[in-house]
């Protein structure tokens, strides 16, 4: 599993002369939660709004969440035009990376170009159990896909003879569209899950459930392996919660007892080399601190400066969707954050 870090062609905004560079809004759209054809209407509406990515995300033996991103992507190409189509992250270790590969370039071709390949090694136990492969060993053969993978969209004839994988004279086609290949962003937070993505990777792609206190050290540590490699522009995307209300205390009371109950089903229950539940009672202040984007557009606004000036991030993907909430107010929370906070970010 590797040490755990130690405790301690798109839309393009520009950001004030204060802020440093671009930032770019993803959003991590319904998965699960209702009926696809929800999803897509969700995704081209977060196209006409100014979104520059869609994310989707990967999960097994869950009843509210999807199980194949590149599939759902592809439905979402057909229904969108510009903006960037995202996994969020593809469990890599699960799949032959032939499969991937493929899989990915055809996605390339059907959407015009727009794929990023966000993938991780997962952490769930269950997931790996369901499909028959060790979970001690996704770190290898995550390692050992994601070099396949880039071959694979970039030479021909390519034969391999690895710990997991044997190929023989393989050539995919078609081609992604994207040249080299489409960009590959890492999801990882074991100390050497974050090496491989400052190796391997075009950016680090954090996860939804950890604090700023719990990704700093973490970020450190991917900041010191990208010199390390001959990186100095590394990148980061940040994956957060988001609920945006009239006011704060309209936000709390809407979410707080959904939010709770869902990290304490899914992220406090699964082995987490970073993310801890905090101790005692968990309320939603508690949960929400350095963590979720939740309040006002004004204390929302404030919330995702200050999660890029922390971070570095040049990517900020939304997840407006919680199970619990209901489905009238996470689409009011995502109406008010493109006509409020959007706006108030990129003036």
């Amino acid at each position: 599993m590797g040490i755990a870090c130690p405790e301690e062609p798109s839309t393009r905004f520009s950001r004030s002369s204060e802020r440093e560079a671009a930032l770019e809004i993803g959003l991590s759209p319904l998965q699960g939660q209702a009926t696809f054809d929800e999803t897509l209407r969700e995704c081209e509406q977060a196209e006409s709004a100014g979104f520059s990515s869609i994310w989707l995300g990967e999960h097994h033996n869950h009843p509210l969440l999807y199980p194949a991103p590149l599939i759902g992507l592809a439905a979402v190409a057909g229904r969108t035009r510009t903006i960037r189509l995202g996994t969020g992250v593809l469990l890599l270790p699960l799949y032959h990376p032939l499969t991937v590969a493929e899989e990915a370039a055809m996605v390339d071709v059907i959407s015009g170009g727009r794929l990023i390949l966000g993938i991780g090694a997962g952490y769930a136990p269950e997931e790996f159990a369901a499909f028959g492969y060790s979970i001690k060993e996704r770190g290898s053969r995550l390692e050992e896909s994601a070099l396949l993978l880039q071959r694979l969209w970039t030479e021909e004839n390519v034969t391999h003879h690895g710990r997991h994988f044997h190929l023989d004279n393989v050539t995919i086609a078609p081609r992604p569209l994207q040249h080299p290949r489409p960009p590959i962003w890492f999801g990882a937070w074991a100390e050497t899950a974050i090496h491989r993505a400052a190796r391997l990777g075009d950016a680090w792609l954090v996860g939804p459930s950890a604090s700023l206190n719990e990704i700093a050290p973490c970020l450190r540590v991917y900041r010191e392996a990208c010199k390390a490699v001959g990186k100095p522009d590394s990148h980061v995307a940040v994956l957060r919660y988001v609920f945006v209300a009239g006011s704060n205390r309209e936000a709390i009371s809407a979410a707080g007892d959904s939010f709770v109950g869902a990290f304490e089903r899914m992220y406090f229950r699964w082995p987490h080399p970073i993310v801890k539940r905090p101790p005692g009672r968990l309320t939603i202040e508690r949960l929400a601190e350095n963590r979720i984007v939740l309040g006002d557009p004004k204390s929302c606004v404030e919330d995702i400066i200050r999660f890029q000036r922390e971070l570095g991030a040049d990517h900020f993907i939304c997840r407006f969707s919680v199970p619990g909430i209901p489905r009238d107010l996470c689409a009011q929370s995502l109406s008010l954050f493109t006509r409020e906070v959007m706006p108030a970010l990129f003036s």
